[in-house]
């Protein structure tokens, strides 16, 4: 599986840094991406980390519960991120997460299926 290879990392970007959080091509191994997730939080929850992230969910049917760990771990008292952008959604993905963070107003998110509008967005002002 490639993706389970795939590390997330901070690239520099534009005069800013963002977060890849790489998901994309997991498939349906929905243990090993709660597993990955769990990993990468411990360095991008950490306050020297980017406060921009971008999720790279190209072919990945995200289930509920992946969802609900994104958004847990987002909304954590431990980081507050400025601007979230979700890659390679499909429209079910987006009308979970838009529900999920329905009610929350603590970051700007948008759904960009192009990583480089993406990071263009993400350092943006």
């Amino acid at each position: 599986m490639p993706g389970v290879k795939k590390k997330s990392f901070v690239l520099p970007f534009n005069g800013g840094e963002v977060w890849f959080e790489h998901l994309d091509g997991m498939y349906q191994y929905t243990e090993l991406v709660l597993e990955k997730l769990k990993s990468d939080s411990r360095i991008f929850l950490l306050p020297s980390k980017p406060a921009h992230i971008a999720y790279v969910l190209d072919e990945k049917l995200i289930a509920a519960n992946i969802i609900g760990e994104i958004v847990r771990l987002l909304l954590c008292d431990r980081k507050q991120f400025l601007r979230i952008c979700f890659i390679g959604t499909d429209a079910k993905s987006k009308r979970l997460i838009r529900h999920a963070l329905s009610d929350k107003n603590v970051f700007t998110f948008a759904f960009i299926n192009d990583t480089e509008k993406a990071k263009e967005w993400l350092v943006s002002s």
